[in-house]
């Protein structure tokens, strides 16, 4: 059955009506829209998934229970803990670098935090941590409070908040000029309240 187009598409003088009245709201629309605030798009707000509930299970609990403050079995505990831990290696390097920590810093005192081995001394009626060594897979980390330190040696690495680190890899990387200094100065730094 073949209609002519005026049954289908309605008369032609209805078309140009509708044209004209489509432009004119067009034209409305867009001096309105500069008058008024943009609103964000649909995208750029946030809607939570359905079900993005969190649901742990017993192992996991216990694991987020840990990483969410519950203390570890060697929290607190003297610092030599974490030091007798360490494979042969290192452990000769930890307690080279522990001996020249108390040497320059001979009130400090060392605790297990973190599960390292943290060194604290006392300023102003609290303790402030002001160095850390912590193991790394090719060796250990001297962590030392401050990131403004004077270095000439260019031995501290790292974009911490409020700390730097020097990396050593063999027990004569210890007594490398400059360390001593920079823990010296990270003894007079500290981090209050850890």
């Amino acid at each position: 059955m073949n209609l002519p187009v005026a049954a289908v598409h309605g008369p032609a003088w209805y078309a140009e009506g509708m044209a004209k009245k489509r432009s004119s709201k067009k034209a409305t629309a867009r001096t309105s829209a500069r008058s008024r605030p943009r609103a964000k798009p649909k995208s750029a707000t946030r809607v939570k998934p359905r079900g993005a509930t969190k649901r742990f299970t017993k192992a996991k609990d216990s694991a987020n229970a840990k990483s969410m403050g519950e203390s570890r079995g060697d929290f607190g505990q003297p610092g030599s803990v974490a030091i007798e831990r360490l494979p042969e290696g290192k452990r000769e390097i930890a307690e080279t670098l522990d001996a020249l920590i108390r040497e320059v810093e001979p009130d400090c005192e060392s605790v297990v935090k973190w599960g390292n081995c943290c060194y604290s001394v006392a300023r102003q009626s609290q303790r402030i941590i002001f160095a850390a060594i912590m193991e790394t897979k090719s060796g250990l980390n001297l962590a030392v409070a401050g990131t403004k330190l004077d270095d000439p040696e260019g031995l501290l690495e790292g974009t911490g908040k409020s700390m730097r680190h020097v990396k050593f890899r063999s027990v004569d990387d210890v007594h490398r000029p400059g360390v001593r200094e920079l823990i010296e100065q990270a003894s007079q730094v500290g981090i209050e309240g850890m």
